[in-house]
Formats: structure tokens, C-alpha cells, sequence
């Protein structure tokens, strides 16, 4: 074997097996230890738009967070067919032990699109799991007719928490999401609740994403192999000419 072809092969085992330990790592990077945004509260659906934000038309809800790391609140937004410029301000407040502001959030009321939900997010509340929560939309540069409302079913459909119009409890609830900032792998139970058999197995569904995983990494390794061979065979020819 010629020196340069020994060196070839010697190089390429070694970027080889330096690829498929980055592969691995980036999956158990995706997978284990980077948080993503996963929805804990889905209040829905919509029946009535709430009364103006403006002034001192402050609109809210309570509720109790289900996982540690609250770090972003959808809330379903109305323009009423028109567009509106004034800022409307976000207040996130833990209610126990003490009433604590959490997070404050500015957004102008042009960015909110029709009977859609505007995504709202924050630096993640730590120890955030089971304790309650309030939040609050008030915009007191506006006027009733530049300015947005929120919707809510005037049922009480989130038994968790209440509706608030001005500071106090009103009928109904605001339509509105919840989310945590976790990594996938605590969402898997999630993922099956909803089947039956097997296929709500929590073991099966991670058997399911170890086998895929080990055909990926079997297919990039004999990808790289093939690589290889393209370039010996190309090196090869050259020597012959």
C-alpha cells in the first residue's frame, strides 16, 4: 500500500468515527438536553370577543402552572378588521406567596394579527410547577377605536383559573396556551396518551426513536464509506495516468 493511500485511509477512519460521535451528540443534544417550548394549557375555543383594551379596560386570567420553566403565554387577539398602532402591555404576576410582577412585555397592537393568538414570551419561571399565576393586557395610550380586544368563552371551560376584566373576576375564561421551556424526552408520555395498544406504550415509542437513530447512523457510515471508496478509486486513476 502506497504511503499517501495509507495516509488517505488512516485520515478518513478518523474523521469518520468524528463524524458519527458529532451525529450522536447532536441528537442526544436535540433530544435530552436542549429545551424547546411544549404546550402544558390549551384553552379553547373561542365564543366572544372581550370589551376594549384601553384605558383602564384592563383584561386578564388566572392559573395554575403545571411545569417548571413558564417561559411563554399565546393569548387569542382581535384587531376588529382595522389597524391599530398603540402599545399594549404584557404583565405576567405570581400571586403566592406574595403578588410578585414576573415578567413585563411591551408590544405595539399593529403586530397582532386577527383572531389569531399572539405568542408572548419570556425569560423561563424556574420553579414555576403548580404555583398560580396571573397575567394582564391593559393599554392605556389607546382609545376605543385604535385598540384590540382578547377573546374568551363565556363558559367555564379552565376550571384552574379565572377570567378577569379590570382587575376582577368576571364569567367566563380567556382562550390562551401555556408553555414550558423542556427538552423532548419528558414529552414522550404526551406523545401516546392519546393510543391505545402498543402504540401508547411510552417503551415502545423510545425503542421506536433508539431503532430509526441506529439506521440513520448505519446509513451515514456507509454514506461516509462510500465516499471513501469514490475518492481511493478517483486516486487511484490519477497514479495510473
Amino acid at each position: 500500500m502506497y504511503p499517501a493511500m495509507r495516509t488517505l485511509r488512516m485520515n478518513f477512519k478518523f474523521i469518520k468515527i468524528t463524524i458519527l460521535i458529532l451525529f450522536i451528540f447532536m441528537e442526544l443534544y436535540l433530544t435530552v438536553i436542549k429545551k424547546h417550548y411544549a404546550l402544558d394549557i390549551d384553552v379553547y375555543p373561542n365564543t366572544h370577543p372581550t370589551p376594549h383594551v384601553y384605558k383602564d379596560n384592563s383584561v386578564g386570567q388566572t392559573f395554575i402552572a403545571q411545569r417548571n420553566n413558564l417561559s411563554r403565554i399565546d393569548i387569542m387577539l382581535g384587531t376588529h378588521d382595522r389597524i391599530n398602532d398603540r402599545d399594549v402591555i404584557f404583565e405576567l404576576w405570581e400571586m403566592d406567596p406574595e403578588k410578585t410582577l414576573v415578567a413585563r412585555n411591551v408590544f405595539n397592537a399593529s403586530s397582532v394579527r386577527n383572531n389569531l393568538f399572539h405568542s408572548i414570551r419570556f425569560r423561563p419561571v424556574r420553579k414555576s410547577k403548580d404555583k398560580e399565576y396571573y397575567f394582564l393586557l391593559h393599554s392605556p395610550d389607546s382609545f376605543f377605536e385604535n385598540s384590540i380586544s382578547a377573546w374568551i368563552n363565556q363558559r367555564d371551560i379552565y376550571r384552574y383559573g379565572d377570567y378577569l376584566f379590570r382587575n376582577v373576576i368576571s364569567r367566563g375564561d380567556l382562550v390562551f396556551r401555556i408553555y414550558s421551556k423542556r427538552p423532548i424526552c419528558t414529552e414522550l408520555g404526551r406523545v401516546v396518551r392519546n393510543y391505545s395498544g402498543i402504540f401508547g406504550s411510552k417503551a415502545f415509542l423510545i425503542f421506536s426513536i433508539v431503532f430509526f437513530v441506529v439506521i440513520q447512523i448505519l446509513f451515514l457510515a456507509k454514506l461516509l464509506d462510500m465516499l471513501y471508496k469514490t475518492i481511493k478509486s478517483s486516486d487511484a486513476d490519477e497514479r495510473k495516468d
